[in-house]
């Protein structure tokens, strides 16, 4: 008796043991199963929304790539419109060109026009010719001229010396005209006749050569002609 109910006691408690192992398996399987199922939901549900994020993201940059390509074919639609536009333009203006070109050619083939560019440059040559010999003229003229400069200014020299020499050989051409100072000679000037002012003006400039007086009887004698 007394064995048996120690023995009895144990295969309670395991029986009781493996009824709580079960009890704590069963549930810790539910409760993974309940756990999967959850994380599964949440998994497809996250899974759905990164498929539409995927999917809106594609689609914008489709969007995107579509409109640049549209904007890039306009673009060259217009470069081609305009390439065309300036060649167009480039070939008139060149034809524009010819046909100026060609009427200018008409008209100086012209009888009257060819007559006319040849005298023009006749007269181009002569005028060119003229100036070479005239330069050619006056190169060979100057020492002529320098001689006869020369001798011209020997003249004048010998003139103006017998010239003083006469004027000293003559009266004064007013009385105690030596003794009067310029400005009683300028003073006089208007009251002269024009012999008396010329005479006045050769005895000065051969003697005293006094500017006031000088000026005086040169504007004297050029408000009198």
């Amino acid at each position: 008796m007394t064995r048996t109910n120690p023995l009895r006691r144990s295969g309670t408690r395991l029986q009781r043991q493996g009824a709580l192992w079960l009890e704590q398996t069963t549930s810790a399987g539910k409760t993974f199963i309940e756990e999967s199922r959850v994380a599964g939901l949440t998994f497809a549900q996250d899974m759905g929304s990164a498929g539409d994020k995927l999917i809106n993201e594609w689609t914008q940059s489709a969007d995107g790539m579509r409109q640049a390509l549209l904007k890039e074919a306009l673009d060259w639609q217009k470069l081609a419109i305009e390439t065309r536009d300036a060649y167009v333009a480039a070939v008139k203006a060149r034809l524009t060109g010819l046909e100026t070109q060609a009427a200018s050619t008409a008209e100086a083939l012209k009888p009257q026009a060819l007559e006319t560019t040849v005298l023009e440059s006749t007269k181009e040559l002569l005028s060119k010719a003229q100036e070479t010999v005239d330069q050619r003229l006056d190169k060979s003229a100057k020492p002529k001229r320098a001689k006869r400069a020369k001798a011209n200014a020997t003249k004048a020299k010998a003139a103006s010396r017998k010239a003083k020499v006469s004027a000293k050989s003559t009266e004064a051409p007013i009385r105690n005209y030596d003794q009067l100072s310029a400005k009683d000679v300028v003073s006089r000037i208007q009251r002269l006749s024009g012999p008396q002012a010329t005479a006045i003006l050769d005895y000065e400039r051969a003697g005293k050569k006094r500017s006031t007086v000088i000026r005086a009887v040169e504007k004297r004698l050029a408000a009198a002609s």
